[in-house]
């Protein structure tokens, strides 16, 4: 046994024989592979179903990081759902790639096929209304960038990575692909052991990923707002066209 499994077999002994708890699931990059020094372990304890409280905390054990999740499986459902609503997946692949611990009523089993079927659920596209709020969105934000570097603030590193993330992060709804935390997004582009661990397809767009890495890497003021603007128009280029002068968008008032 592993001293990390050592630890959350301790951990596990406050929890493990109460009436109220049915199950356990570890996950994470020591079940997944590749753990670093701040990587911590990731419990979900499974509550009974007649549950009325979750709770979420951390505990030190032999030095490592626990960090738990309690919830009634009505709870880790409605959690599929809203990651789902929100093009993200977390929820999901934490019950596919975790480790069963134990599963005295076989919920967990359950979870896995629910979290397995979400995954795999397709994302609405975008209606044309939103579609173009969008496409203004990012024209909006490379001229404030531009603006930026115009003015000299001292903040334009700032608000260039910002504006990156943000890209990336519109460009994927473009594509109907889920949200990647920004912290993440490198990883997904350039490891594949990173696809391996939390299930990810490879990035739809060759083109857009060798020069949104660049754009990480480059130092070049200049240079920063040529490649942020070829990037937005490589996107725009991809979803119908955007021209500035003359845009408008009609639509329906909200009652």
């Amino acid at each position: 046994m592993e001293e990390w499994q050592i630890a959350l077999k301790e951990f596990l002994k406050d929890w493990k024989n109460r009436n109220d708890v049915v199950g356990a699931l570890v996950c994470g990059s020591y079940v997944t592979g590749n753990p670093s020094k701040r990587s911590d372990i990731d419990v979900h304890i499974i509550l009974a179903e007649d549950v009325d409280w979750r709770e979420r905390g951390n505990k030190i054990i032999n030095g490592f990081l626990i960090e738990y999740f309690a919830n009634p499986p009505k709870q880790i459902q409605k959690y599929f759902q809203e990651d789902f609503q929100n093009h993200r997946t977390m929820s999901m692949i934490q019950f596919i790639t975790g480790k069963i611990l134990f599963d005295n009523t076989g919920i967990i089993s359950d979870l896995r096929i629910e979290a397995e079927k979400w995954l795999n659920k397709k994302y609405d596209e975008l209606n044309k209304t939103a579609l173009e709020i969008k496409k203004y969105s990012l024209w909006d934000s490379l001229d404030n960038l531009k603006d930026c570097f115009e003015q000299d603030k001292g903040d334009s590193h700032f608000v260039y990575y910002n504006s990156l993330a943000n890209l990336f992060s519109e460009y994927c709804r473009f594509l109907n692909l889920e949200s990647i935390p920004y912290y993440q997004i490198r990883s997904y582009l350039v490891d594949p052991i990173y696809s391996k661990k939390y299930v990810k397809k490879a990035f739809p767009d060759s083109i857009f990923k060798e020069m949104f890495l660049k754009a990480l890497q480059e130092a070049d003021e200049q240079k920063m707002i040529e490649i942020y603007e070829e990037l937005v128009n490589h996107v725009f280029n991809q979803v119908g066209g955007f021209e500035i002068d003359g845009w408008k968008i009609k639509s329906p008032v909200e009652v």
